[in-house]
């Protein structure tokens, strides 16, 4: 069980507790804190119920190396990731190794619920909340990423030569993935069932910061991951073409200052997504739709329309 942390005791403790709550228990907790805030006081409140080792580094290094150091040191048959701000649901650990064990797949990742505020159990009404809950397509996972990290077992790298590329700042997760079931050749399959709680608080973060500059950090960490991933056929070529226009029309909003509609990509993703999946072209309109062109409004004259309700909700990112 890989922890990476940086400056969040208190969701850290809130993880912690959920790995305490799990009915699978043969695991052990490696805690690698990416500098910031120490976290010493927090696993030693855990330490009597989790067996926990704490990778201690001073000054930040990146969560891909943090992630990568603790890929080194764990011993297990299979690694499991948790973000420090969310929480797993009690099966979670044993629905992914149910499914591990009998060599199903070499990776498994559950569906999470994303929650605009602290929980770490399933509300009594979640219909209403967003959820990442794709099952697996590995021709779309070359257009986008629609696996939460923070939701996935794997079969222990060890012996393969994936690790999470260091030099990234952005979807260093997506191309950790990609290279998973194309270098590995990992096979994915999604749980049936919500395991786990993604939690978006309405606060600035990576997002948000990343809104800042233009070119975006995801405008280039796309072209990283396209040129290193080549497009599998045509159609999935046609779907990144979709998104380097979208990525395009993001840069020239930010750059002008204009302002940018919450979960825009994720709207995208679920959208895209259902077309994908029925076999048809990515639809043009929709990029109008969520990002008309500047000569459709300007800043003076209109604020940005609103991003439409789409199917099965939005997705929040951190």
């Amino acid at each position: 069980m890989i922890i990476p942390t940086r400056d969040r005791p208190g969701p850290l403790h809130r993880a912690l507790r959920s790995l305490a709550r799990q009915t699978y228990r043969h695991f052990e907790v490696i805690v690698a804190r990416d500098g910031g805030t120490p976290v010493d006081q927090v696993v030693g409140r855990w330490q009597h119920e989790l067996p926990i080792t704490l990778l201690d580094t001073a000054q930040p290094r990146g969560v891909s190396h943090a992630r990568n150091a603790a890929l080194i040191y764990a011993q297990g048959e299979h690694v499991a990731f948790l973000d420090d701000d969310d929480v797993f649901l009690p099966q979670h650990l044993a629905d992914a190794a149910d499914i591990l064990r009998r060599g199903q797949a070499d990776a498994v990742y559950g569906q999470a619920l994303v929650s605009p505020t602290w929980i770490e159990d399933l509300p009594r009404i979640s219909h209403g909340l967003p959820r990442k809950d794709y099952p697996f397509d590995a021709a779309f996972l070359a257009v986008a990423n629609t696996i939460h990290t923070g939701s996935l077992v794997i079969r222990n790298p060890s012996s393969a030569p994936v690790r999470f590329d260091e030099t990234m700042t952005h979807c260093e997760d997506w191309d950790f993935l990609l290279a998973l079931h194309h270098t590995a050749g990992y096979r994915f399959t999604r749980l049936n069932t919500l395991t786990c709680i993604y939690h978006q608080l309405p606060r600035p973060g990576a997002v948000a910061s990343a809104y800042q500059t233009s070119p975006t950090p995801f405008t280039r960490a796309r072209a990283t991951v396209y040129q290193r991933w080549p497009a599998p056929d045509r159609r999935t070529e046609a779907y990144r073409q979709w998104f380097r226009e979208f990525d395009h029309r993001l840069d020239t909003r930010v750059a002008g200052g204009l302002p940018v509609a919450p979960h825009l990509f994720e709207h995208a993703i679920r959208s895209l997504h259902a077309t994908f999946s029925a076999g048809r072209e990515p639809d043009r309109t929709l990029l109008d739709q969520l990002l008309p062109s500047l000569g459709q409004w300007s800043r003076e004259s209109s604020p940005l329309p609103a991003v439409p309700t789409l199917s099965g909700g939005t997705h929040a990112t951190k």
